[in-house]
């Protein structure tokens, strides 16, 4: 993750395990099996917080909690994710495509299908169901992907980025959350 697939070398990456190469290269054959494999499993763990929407036993406004609830749990735990998708897809866009399509087969339904169908149901107000998710989206992962600028930025202003925490940062979500779908 720290070097993608282009900064890695295959010699590296088994020294850092504290394995031998032989034994790295028996299993993955190449730093792009390699890599594959890695990037397939940090997409679907990723992508796995989304399954919050999917259980349609609760109210919307509680799975848009348990999905902001679920991705800050996540990035708390691996900071590191949002930046690592990031670099990869923008050098290869068709990588991204190509798992999620793999991925999104097994659930059938999309998170826009789910808010639109919430709309057409009343529960929520109409909007640009695609402009929530990405602003959605955006909320709960760009504090993590931007922290070192927002340190600085804070500290700049004689702020605290650590006042700043994710429990603090999630609840704002919530509100906006809350705000847009009452508007």
């Amino acid at each position: 993750m720290k070097y993608g697939l282009y900064g890695s070398r295959m010699h590296d990456i088994a020294d850092t395990a504290g394995i031998n190469k032989a034994l790295l290269h028996y299993y993955f054959r190449s730093k792009e099996k390699l890599f594959d494999t890695v990037f397939s499993g940090a997409l679907h763990k990723y992508l796995q917080q989304m399954d919050a929407f999917l259980d349609s036993s609760l109210p919307i406004r509680q799975r848009l909690n348990n999905y902001v609830d679920n991705v800050f749990s996540f990035l708390e735990e691996y900071p590191q994710m949002p930046v690592f998708i990031i670099k990869e897809v923008s050098i290869n866009p068709e990588l991204f495509r190509d798992r999620v399509d793999v991925l999104k087969k097994d659930k059938g339904i999309s998170i826009i299908q789910v808010l639109e169908k919430e709309i057409e149901l009343g529960t929520i107000r109409k909007m640009d169901t695609a402009l929530f998710l990405i602003n959605l989206h955006s909320l709960c992962s760009y504090p993590f992907l931007a922290a070192p600028i927002f340190k600085h930025v804070l500290k700049a202003n004689h702020k605290n980025w650590e006042e700043y925490s994710p429990a603090k940062i999630k609840q704002s979500v919530k509100q906006f959350i809350e705000r847009t779908l009452l508007s």
